[in-house]
This record gives structure tokens, C-alpha cells and sequence, in this order.
């Protein structure tokens, strides 16, 4: 059952991931489409100033095109979009290397179809290779067709030169663009997994692995400095009896609206995190002695005024809170074990009290 769980939970993770890829490539996408509708908007007029007419005509419908498959694209046609633009891409480079001349630079846009055919989501990484090869295939075969042809319409040199620069640098801009928006997704994806792996999913607290990199910092400070630090274990009061009594749903409202309470009431400099189950931990540096004492009955204060409504329900709980601090020769592990013995002595005396190692 448990791993039918597990492959279950893997299938949509996996869905999600394709979802998010296949928006990102929408949205490159559609930035792209519409840069070259413009683009090729922009070649009508071009291209009449240079006399070249079937180009000026076949822009015209590469211009209607582009619109499409912006269509398309938002449409969630992104496959159908993207073979489109692509053969539009291949064709009208073909028709200007025979019609004005390789030396032009048309040939550049061929390679750009490339980076964006290994994006293309829901495909197989094969297919994505096989249509690589084939563009690259297409490239060598329009190159050594055109390249020591004389073209139908010749233009001046200076003017291949001009083209040839102004494509490139099109090209070259379109590559940059492209890298730095994988970038930023990345640097961003990056961070949210960072973010999630520290971060308790229901009451969004930092959970265990989040805590242990603070509770490294203050170890740090310690070592360094001498500056002290103590931690708080608290654990909820017969918290079973909260589930069975109200459902699960309640109880992990309570869990919410008790983190909720416990961060609101600490320092800006301290932290607390969802330890496990109904645990809290909360890290005070700087803080030891009376300091820690009165930190407690501010906590236990605090949880012992919350009302959760749930329902019909109007639920209040108390909490047992056990801390330690930190010395020089005691090792994190030792720490929170002593902060647990502390409140595994208070829920022996009776619970909703505050034992300080």
C-alpha cells in the first residue's frame, strides 16, 4: 500500500514538473513568436526598399503566421505551434539564401530552431535529438546548395554586409535572451526547492532540517564569540485526544494556529519550527538563565490562552515546554536531548508547565 502511495505521489510530482516546463516553454515561446512577428513585419518593408518582391510577399503571410501560432501557443498547441514557426524559419532562410545570397546571414535563424527543439515539453528526448540532426541536416544541404550560387535578386556588398551583421546580432540577442530566462528559472527553481526542504509544509514553520542549519549558526556564534543560546522543546497536551475528538483536519488546524501563536510571540531574532508531530522547537540566542525562564511562561501563556474554533467546535489545548542551554563542550544532539528530558519531567509532574534543564 505504501508503495503504491509513493509511486502514486511520484506521478503527479512528475506531472507537475512537466506542467511547469511546459509553461516555461510557453512563455519563452510566446515572447519569441511575437518578436518575430514583428521582426518579419519589419522585413516586408525591407524588402521593398530593396526590390526583392517575393520576399516582401512571403513575410507578409510569415507575419499572419506568427500571429497563429501565438494563437496556438496560448491555445496550449505548443507542439503544433512550434513546427510551424519552425518550417516557416527554415523556409524563408532557404528563400533568402537562393533569392539575395548566403553571405546575407538568413542561415543564422536555422540554428536558432535548435535550442528550442530540445525544449519542446512533452516530447522524447530522442525525438528531440532526431529533429536536431535533421534541422542540422537541412542547414548543410541549404549551404552547400546557395552558398557558391550567384542569387536571382544581387545586392550591393555593403548591404550583405549590413544584413549579414544585423542577423547575427539578432541571433546572437535571441540566444542571450534565451539563456538568461533559463537562468533566472533555474536560480528561482533553485531557491523554491531550497525554501520547500526547509519549510513545514502545513503550519510553514521551519521544520527539523531548516532549524538544524539556525541551530548550526548559534553553535557558531558560541564557538567564536561566547555568545550563548538556549533552545525551548515544547510538545502539545494530550494532542491524540484532539484528533480523535475532532478529526485530523481540526487538529491540523490547531497545529497551525499554535506555530502561528508561539512565532508571534518570540523576538525577531528567535525562531521557532515545527520539530515533529505536535513538537515546536524554539532557538533563543543570546538568551540563557532568567531569560529562557521568561521566554517559557510568556509560551506557556500564550498557548494556554488560544481558542480554535473548528466547526462547531471551540478547541483549547496547553503545552509542556522543556528547556536546555547550550555550553561549550555540548554537542546540538545533547542539547535538544537535554531540553527533551527537561520536558519529559514536566509532563511526568502533570503537563502545561515549564521545566528549564
Amino acid at each position: 500500500m505504501d508503495e503504491k502511495l509513493t509511486d502514486a505521489a511520484s506521478l503527479v510530482e512528475l506531472d507537475s514538473a512537466r506542467a511547469r516546463g511546459t509553461y516555461r516553454f510557453s512563455v519563452v515561446a510566446h515572447h519569441i513568436y511575437l518578436f518575430s512577428a514583428i521582426g518579419h513585419f519589419l522585413f516586408i518593408i525591407l524588402f521593398a526598399a530593396l526590390r526583392v518582391p517575393p520576399l516582401a510577399l512571403y513575410n507578409v503571410g510569415s507575419t499572419l503566421l506568427f500571429l497563429f501560432c501565438i494563437r496556438l501557443n496560448r491555445r496550449g498547441w505548443h507542439c503544433a505551434a512550434f513546427s510551424l514557426a519552425g518550417i516557416e524559419v527554415f523556409v524563408h532562410s532557404t528563400l533568402c539564401a537562393f533569392l539575395i545570397g548566403w553571405t546575407t546571414g538568413y542561415h543564422y535563424f536555422i540554428i536558432g530552431i535548435v535550442p528550442f527543439a530540445m525544449l519542446l515539453p512533452r516530447s522524447r528526448r530522442l525525438v528531440k535529438i532526431a529533429l536536431s540532426l535533421v534541422i542540422f541536416s537541412g542547414y548543410g544541404v541549404v549551404y552547400f546548395l546557395t552558398a557558391q550560387r550567384t542569387p536571382s535578386f544581387p545586392l550591393d556588398h555593403a548591404i550583405h554586409t549590413i544584413l549579414n551583421f544585423t542577423n547575427l546580432g539578432v541571433a546572437f540577442g535571441a540566444f542571450s535572451l534565451l539563456v538568461h530566462y533559463l537562468y533566472t528559472a533555474s536560480v528561482r527553481a533553485e531557491a523554491i526547492v531550497q525554501t520547500l526542504s526547509r519549510t513545514d509544509q502545513l503550519t510553514g514553520l521551519l521544520n527539523r532540517r531548516g532549524m538544524q542549519d539556525h541551530l548550526a549558526s548559534a553553535r557558531s556564534a558560541l564557538d567564536r564569540e561566547g555568545e550563548p543560546f538556549s533552545v525551548i522543546l515544547g510538545d502539545l497536551d494530550h494532542f491524540k485526544r484532539v484528533n480523535d475528538e475532532h478529526g485530523h483536519v481540526c487538529g491540523d488546524r490547531v497545529l497551525v494556529e499554535t506555530g502561528k501563536a508561539l512565532a508571534a510571540s518570540l523576538r525577531s531574532r528567535d525562531i521557532v519550527c515545527r520539530w515533529g508531530g505536535e513538537e515546536f522547537l524554539v532557538l533563543l540566542p543570546g538568551t540563557e538563565g532568567i531569560g529562557v525562564e521568561r521566554v517559557g511562561r510568556k509560551l506557556l501563556d500564550t498557548v494556554r490562552q488560544l481558542r480554535v474554533a473548528c466547526g462547531s467546535a471551540d478547541i483549547s489545548v496547553t503545552i509542556t515546554l522543556g528547556a536546555a542551554t547550550a555550553r561549550r563542550d555540548m554537542e546540538d544532539d545533547r542539547l535538544i536531548t537535554a531540553a527533551d528530558h527537561a520536558l519529559y519531567s514536566g509532563k511526568k509532574a502533570g503537563r502545561n508547565r515549564f521545566v528549564m534543564a
